[in-house]
């Protein structure tokens, strides 16, 4: 008989995460998002101590499997592993990585794999995400991200128009205008959000909070210079709430949803270190967190941002927890809306919420920010001597997930994620 066996990460780390613009290239426009991954890696090797030929497997995520970033569960595997470590490329739009992350979660488990790398990556400034807005000609829109590769597998099968709402499969921006509707989320909340995570963001670099989490990597500036950066290039310290309220609405005349309550387009890599309990305890490593559920939800497209409140209402109900048991929360702000909605439906106090900032300034890249929200709440965990925690994201065409962890009182030994 199968015993479930008890999964705990022992790192966590990422890259800074540059600007995904074609218009102002950010610090990363240069580089493959691999190759982030991949420095990323061979640090969490360094700092676990671990010998690579103890990797069972690398998982990476992101929703753009094709070009530079084809198979990157393999390719990144095999450029930082032996032959002999498997490899799992997973697309489940923005939740990749949380998701590649649980499918390893489960291989433990069931004792098929014993440790597995987890993670994801995206470069949006190689795979731009189409933008539109109240004024845009969808047709031609469509027509030009073709041409220009920017939709690179094409378009989703034209049937599903006749099931679902074609803005809300392709133009997230009016998914959030429909949950700011459905659950009456105003702007001015909106707007206060967005300055909140600009403001706790920069107050997070001041206090060294994510000192740990991000490696220093060599970026280029836009004067071409070269310099090692450890930092995301998009959180704004001078944000004010006068400037955000001045902001007009992007993607519906007189709608509540700006730019500035949107995440921001980036460019940046994302990975963990999992294993079971007992495997950390011989080899002396100490675990950031204990995982205690996971799951993962659907919902109409239409509402995409809703499926983190279901995906973390099922992880609670997992873990028998109630929201009053959780310590801190971590989502991913594809818009203001998403961590407003869940806080209001599961009636959680904001001040446990994103408590240092998150997407909307730290920026979404895309294959990468399901496990950098696993990873930044996990390090905050132990930070504030937290015992639970939910980690959770919403991601396109409708599809949630989250991770239930706890924070324990281990053995006494090497704390890589503090290296």
């Amino acid at each position: 008989m199968t015993v479930v066996r008890e999964v705990v990460m022992v790192d966590y780390a990422r890259s800074p995460f540059g600007r995904g613009s074609q218009k102002r290239p950010g610090f990363f426009s240069h580089m493959r998002g691999d190759d982030l991954a991949t420095q990323v890696i061979e640090e969490l090797l360094k700092r676990t101590k671990l010998d690579r030929s103890m990797i069972d497997e690398v998982t990476m995520g992101s929703p753009n499997l094709s070009g530079e970033q084809s198979n990157p569960g393999r390719s990144v595997g095999l450029m930082t592993c032996p032959f002999e470590t498997r490899g799992l490329s997973v697309d489940r739009a923005c939740t990749s990585s949380m998701a590649g992350a649980q499918f390893g979660i489960m291989a433990i488990q069931l004792g098929i794999e014993d440790i597995v790398i987890s993670g994801g990556y995206e470069s949006c400034s190689h795979f731009p995400i189409p933008l539109w807005t109240v004024d845009t000609d969808m047709e031609k829109m469509m027509e030009e991200a073709i041409a220009t590769g920017a939709i690179s597998r094409g378009l989703p099968n034209p049937r599903m128009w006749e099931i679902v709402d074609q803005a809300a499969m392709i133009g997230m921006g009016i998914t959030a205008e429909n949950l700011s509707e459905k659950f009456d989320i105003p702007r001015e909340d909106q707007d206060q959000w967005a300055l909140r995570s600009n403001l706790r963001a920069a107050a997070a670099y001041r206090e060294g909070k994510f000192k740990h989490e991000i490696i220093p990597m060599e970026g280029k500036l836009a004067d071409g210079t070269l310099k090692i950066v450890d930092y995301d290039e998009d959180v704004r310290p001078d944000t004010t709430i006068e400037r955000l309220r001045d902001l007009p609405s992007l993607y519906k005349e007189n709608g509540r949803v700006t730019a500035a309550s949107s995440s921001k387009q980036s460019d940046g890599a994302a990975v963990g270190v999992f294993m079971p309990k007992e495997k950390a305890r011989e080899l002396g490593l100490v675990p950031m967190i204990t995982v205690r559920a996971i799951a993962w939800a659907a919902c109409d497209p239409a509402i995409m941002g809703y499926s983190a409140t279901m995906a973390s209402r099922q992880a609670l109900a997992r873990a028998g927890l109630s929201p009053a048991d959780i310590d801190l929360w971590e989502t991913n702000e594809a818009f203001a809306v998403v961590p407003l909605t869940l806080i209001k439906e599961l009636k959680i106090d904001s001040e446990k919420m994103n408590v240092n900032g998150d997407s909307l300034c730290i920026g979404h890249a895309i294959g990468a920010s399901g496990m950098r929200v696993m990873g930044t709440l996990a390090h905050e965990m132990n930070r504030q001597g937290s015992r639970y925690g939910c980690a959770s994201i919403c991601g396109g065409f409708g599809q949630g997930t989250a991770v239930l962890m706890e924070r324990e009182e281990y053995w006494d030994g090497h704390r890589a994620w503090l290296s």
